[in-house]
Formats: C-alpha cells, structure tokens, sequence
C-alpha cells in the first residue's frame, strides 16, 4: 500500500482496504492485521490505522471482536448485500457514470423533446421587448407576469390563487428545501410515505426533523397507520406526491385525499404536496389534492423540470400567506431571485399554445413508451409490478428472492441504468424494489434494455 503524504493518511488506508473488501480481496470473515502490526509495515502511528479501522467498522464494511481483532464483514454480492455509499459512487447527481447505457435511472426528459426552437423565440422577443429590465434583480417572489400566467393557469385546474400568493422556485427540490429551512424546526415531525423521494427524506433529516414513514398503498398512504400516528404524536407536516407518485407511479383516491385534508384539519398539521408530473396524464388529468383544500391546509409545489426542459431550474409553490411570508425571505436570502430572463422568456411561453401543444405531444410519446414497457414487463418472470400507473413515467417493480442492488449491479456490468428501491426508502434497506423510468430511453432502447434485463434477471436466478 503506497501512501501519499500530501492526503490524509487514515482516509488513504480506509479507501484501500474498503476497495479491497468490495472487490472480493479478502475471504469472507478474514482476520485483518493487528493495528500494531500495520501500523509498523506502513509506516504511520498506531492511531491512524484505529481511526481508519473504526471509519471501516462505522460503514459496515468491518467487524470488531472484543480482544480478538477486527474482520471483514459480508459484502458478498451472490448474497446480495450491497452497501449504500457503494451505490452511491455510481450513481452521481441523478445520472448513472457509465458511458453508453441505456439509462431507466433518469427521470429528467430526453434532449429530443425540448422544443428549443420556440424557447429560443420566446427569449428573443422578451429580450426586444423588456431591454435592459430583463438583466435587473426581479421581485424575490417572482416576475409578476409569470405569477399571473401560473395563477390563470391554476385556475383552469380548480386551484383559485392570487399570483401574491406564488412564490416561484428553482425546481421542486429548492422548494422542499425552502419549506425545511423556513417552516421546520428541529425536532418536529414529518410523515413521508414509504417509499418517497430521496430528495425530500434528506431535506427534512439535513433540518432536524424526526421523519415517521407510513406505507404506501394502491390509492395512497396507509390511512389506517397515518391515523394511529397523528391521534397520538403531534405532526407538523405530510409530505406527499398525490399523481403519479414517485417511485411508484400510482395516483391517490378522491376519496382518500378527502379524507387526508379530514385529517389534517382536525390534527392541525399541514400537508406539502409535490405536484410535478400530473401533466403526464394518459387518459384523464387528475386532481390535486390542493384543488379540494379548503382550509388552506396544503402547501403546494410545482416543478417544470419532468415536462420541459429541467436545466432551466423552473417551478412554483403556493401556500398559506402566513406560510409564504417565511418561505419568501428564505427564499430571498437565499439566492435573492430566480433569473429574470427564464421567468419572462417562460411566461411568454405560457402565455402562447405552444405549450399546450409542447404538453400535448409529450403525453402522447410518453403513452406509446409506457404501452410498450408495460406489455414487455409482463412478461418477464420474478418481476411483478406494485401497480399499473394511469400516468407518469415510473414503473414500480419487485424481485422475488433477488435484491434490487444485486440487479443494479448486474445490469450496470450490461450497460443498463435502473435504481434500486432503498434510495427511496427512509431506513435505506433493501427489499427487492426497483424503478424503472422511461423518460430518457427511446422505443427501441426500451425493448433492448428490458430483454437484457430479463437475461440479468435470469443469471442472478441462476448463480
């Protein structure tokens, strides 16, 4: 082991043995050196190689025994264990690091279908027609003109807003972020479902919220189990995703939303609701729960990025003026205002039915892939979905007797992109769960990677 006296000696010996360790270096159980005896062949104190071994023992990947030593725990990949931050070195801010897979990972749109084109337009007519106030700080809640599109727009889907009453964000994560900084306290409680975006889990932990997950259900969250919490502990929020839910992509019952808004009237707690892909309908568009709110007991929040073009960072929330009061000075102390050239060319957009055709299209490519996927997952054996989405772009599979990083593993070796189910989940175990998202992949790439898939599936069955 060579080491490098610029870097920080225990962290060089605790990445070697670790990159050891995972790739089958050591024999299951094996005694490692003596802190004594290392120490000495690589030349360091005795208390860089304890606190090399205590960082391995703190990421599971060793074992001590009281005055026996320390051994190599199980990463045995034909048993199926897989340690997260292994996971978490392949797969990087959304996107699997592999060159040439078909990637059922991401979730943001293929580059194909930006309408770059008329965007371009829409920029170049605010710029002819703004000048100068285009580059200038915009009202921290947002341009005006983008506020009172989003409210017309709300409007036509049964949420009556006043555009005072928007706050635009940059995407839904910064939204979830602001809600955490502004609105929750160390300590409070917040109910997720299980399983739910890993995004909004790490906000709310990161902001010292003691997170409760409830399970997931067919038409929504397990009413039963979220009633037995709320009657007995004191809920400060709920955060959901009512349409074509991710992971799952399942969508919440009228009834069951009803009965949630029921629930938190009478248990005072609010409700986030994350709303990004509820345009993703294939046969009917469906409601937010905000729609049936009455009681101003939802905070609303809207991301473009799964139905334009994500890298322009656009979105809105809507919330309870006694709640926006704080999301906007966090907002604005947070980075003072979203770029005001994106706000207006956006609105201008809006404002056109270039996006009702933009949307239109949308739905119907995202159709014919789901049609496709969902005939050829049928067919695979050990595979069975959780439910049939009416919309969206996640399936939500399970694997018999396999875990989902056993299959992310074999399926990374084939080029293929999937995410395991313990991203999604609050204690980040594995239990088999796969997504699989078909917005980045083509037709035919859906067909070819769900046949390796299958093969990948069939190997693992095999081993």
């Amino acid at each position: 082991m060579n080491l490098d006296n610029q870097q920080t000696l225990y962290l060089q010996i605790y990445e070697k043995i670790k990159h050891d360790i995972i790739e089958n270096k050591y024999a299951e159980h094996e005694k490692l050196p003596s802190i004594r005896n290392l120490a000495k062949k690589l030349g360091v104190n005795n208390i860089t190689i304890v606190k090399a071994y205590d960082t391995l023992e703190k990421d599971r990947y060793v074992y001590k025994k009281r005055g026996s030593g320390v051994y190599v725990n199980n990463l045995n990949i034909k048993k199926n264990v897989l340690e997260e931050e292994i996971l978490m070195e392949t797969f990087k801010y959304g996107k699997l690091d592999v060159e040439g897979e078909i990637n059922f990972a991401n979730s943001n749109p293929n580059g194909n279908y930006f309408p770059i084109k008329k965007f371009k337009n829409s920029i170049n007519f605010v710029i002819d027609r703004d000048q100068e106030k285009i580059f200038a700080y915009e009202d921290p809640k947002g341009y005006a003109g983008l506020r009172n599109i989003i409210s017309k727009h709300l409007e036509a889907e049964k949420i009556i807003t006043h555009p005072e009453d928007i706050q635009i964000i940059s995407g839904a994560q910064q939204g979830i972020d602001l809600i955490t900084k502004s609105l929750i306290h160390f300590g409070d409680k917040v109910i997720v479902e299980n399983p739910s975006y890993s995004g909004a889990i790490t906000s709310f932990k990161r902001g010292g919220a003691k997170v409760i997950d409830v399970p997931l259900l067919k038409d929504g969250i397990d009413l039963k189990i979220l009633k037995n919490i709320v009657a007995k502990e004191k809920i400060s929020y709920l955060y959901l995703m009512t349409n074509f839910h991710n992971p799952t992509g399942i969508s919440y019952s009228e009834k069951k939303k009803l009965k949630i808004l029921e629930l938190a009237k009478k248990y005072d707690f609010y409700i986030v609701e994350d709303d990004s892909s509820s345009d993703l309908y294939y046969k009917d568009k469906p409601f937010s729960l905000k729609s049936l709110d009455r009681n101003q007991r939802v905070i609303y929040i809207k991301s473009y990025s799964r139905i334009f073009m994500p890298g322009l960072r656009l979105g809105f929330l809507v919330a309870p003026k006694d709640k926006l009061k704080y999301i906007s000075f966090t907002k604005y102390h947070t980075d003072i205002s979203t770029p005001g050239l994106i706000q207006r060319a956006f609105e201008h957009y809006l404002s056109s039915d270039s996006w009702e055709i933009h949307t239109r299209n949308l739905r119907t490519i995202y159709k014919k892939k789901f049609e496709i996927a969902y005939d050829l997952l049928k067919k695979i054996e050990h595979l069975r979905l959780f439910a049939v989405p009416q919309g969206g772009l996640y399936f939500w599979v399970k694997l018999d007797r396999i875990s989902s990083e056993a299959l992310f593993l074999k399926a990374l070796q084939k080029k293929v992109g999937i995410l395991p189910g313990s991203i999604f989940k609050l204690n980040e175990k594995s239990d088999g769960w796969v997504r699989l998202c078909f917005a980045d992949v083509e037709i035919e790439e859906i067909k070819k990677g769900l046949k390796i898939l299958k093969e990948s599936i069939d190997e693992l069955y095999n081993l």
